[in-house]
């Protein structure tokens, strides 16, 4: 079983591995979500960032230990560990954060104090507007920097223009940090379609196949053993990349020999997404 996505440990194991693994205590998920505007999903407490997890996402929470929340994020089913300080009881979002980073102010004012930023893809709640500002449970967010959480957006290669120039950051999902796979996967989270964490689930469980060196047009996504990349139309691609340290768009035919001859690995997989996005 992939570990990434195995919700147990030495002290617990999810219920719903009961049957697939032996374990002396199998608990239920409790059902909480990111109480901080972003915060590094540990692959073990104080280890590696695996992903990053954003302000309102849903996650089950298993137990903790020493400080260290056990959780799995509920949207791509990674498992891992973020400080028990983090989390908090699920409540409902009416909004979504659309731009790169959004402040929240003290009052429905723009000289007001700004007291919090959350980044793209950040949960809150609210009804009242003032101003031209919501009330949120942190505080008043500009309207024009959010939609609907029900909103979807249909254009993923757009959203990840957005996060053009964010510095690479490996495991990263936000504009202050972000990696090839997260750019895809925040992408795609806010269109609506289920998106895994790291390329190779990404490769196994995207789109359809076309031959390797098909026209591009834009949305495909072309996959190296451990990186993948936007196709922008046929001779552009977008990448959050570690030659550049940066999220860009290149041109792809350079990209892709830059590649071969550097870390001699070739594109291995080309797919198209299914579905309404660029029929």
């Amino acid at each position: 079983m992939d570990p990434r996505l195995t919700p147990a440990n030495e002290i617990v194991a999810c219920s719903s591995l009961r049957g697939k693994i032996k374990h002396s205590n199998f608990i239920e998920g409790k059902n909480y979500q990111i109480n901080v505007p972003f915060v590094d999903l540990l692959s073990t407490p104080d280890g590696k960032r695996n992903r990053q997890l954003i302000y309102g996402s849903k996650v089950k929470y298993f137990g903790e230990n020493g400080g260290w929340a056990f959780i799995q994020n509920i949207y791509d089913s990674y498992v891992g560990y973020v400080p028990q300080n983090s989390i908090v009881l699920e409540t409902e979002k009416t909004h979504i954060v659309k731009v790169p980073l959004s402040h929240v102010f003290l009052e429905p004012n723009i000289k007001s104090r700004n007291i919090e930023i959350l980044p793209l893809a950040a949960k809150v709640s609210g009804q009242i507007v003032e101003n031209g500002f919501l009330e949120t449970e942190l505080g008043w967010i500009s309207l024009s920097q959010l939609k609907q959480k029900t909103e979807l957006s249909k254009d993923p290669v757009e959203i990840s223009k957005l996060l053009q120039h964010a510095p690479y950051l490996w495991g990263g999902n936000t504009s202050l940090g972000i990696d090839c796979s997260g750019l895809i996967q925040i992408s795609l989270l806010l269109c609506g379609v289920d998106c895994p964490g790291d390329s190779d689930q990404q490769m196994n469980t995207l789109g359809h196949n076309l031959d390797v060196g098909s026209p591009r047009k834009k949305g495909d996504i072309l996959f190296w053993k451990g990186h993948v990349a936007w196709a922008v139309n046929e001779k552009q691609i977008l990448h959050a990349n570690a030659y550049h340290m940066a999220t860009v768009i290149e041109e792809a035919n350079e990209a892709i020999e830059r590649i071969k001859k550097q870390d001699k690995n070739s594109v291995i997989a080309h797919k198209r997404l299914k579905g309404e996005l660029y029929e």
